[in-house]
């Protein structure tokens, strides 16, 4: 039994040593698996703001240029209200001015109906 015990205590410190290698692979198996992690999250970061700082310069741009398109409206329509308004006031005026030309026209033909019509009745044309 002896040889037994010693075979036996022999054999456990050989697994004892050989799980202990086990360990030291696992170990450092790890240690690489995480530096490894460490490193791709660290890329990871680094694309994330890299992607962001482009995004932010893009959204800037689109601001940038929404403003001057909104500044460019602004005067186009700033523009035609003003040549619409321009003329409206001549419209009026031409307007005005005809209104009084047909007035007069109207009044000169009416004067002239008045004048025929007390002539045909014989009356005098004096309170036309």
């Amino acid at each position: 039994m002896t040889l037994s015990k010693t075979t036996l205590a022999m054999t456990i410190v050989a697994l004892s040593i050989g799980l202990s290698a086990c360990t030291d692979t696992q170990k450092e198996s790890a240690t690489e698996a995480e530096e490894e992690a460490k490193e791709m999250v660290t890329q990871a970061k680094e694309k994330s703001v890299e992607l962001y700082d482009k995004t932010k310069e893009g959204a800037s741009e689109l601001a940038d240029d929404a403003a001057d398109m909104a500044g460019d409206v602004k005067d186009k329509v700033s523009d035609t209200y003003d040549a619409t308004a321009d003329k409206a006031v001549n419209s009026m005026g031409t307007t005005e001015e005809r209104v009084a030309e047909l007035k007069a026209e109207t009044t000169e033909k009416l004067k002239e109906a008045c004048i025929a019509s007390k002539k045909k009745l014989g009356q005098d044309p004096k309170d036309c």
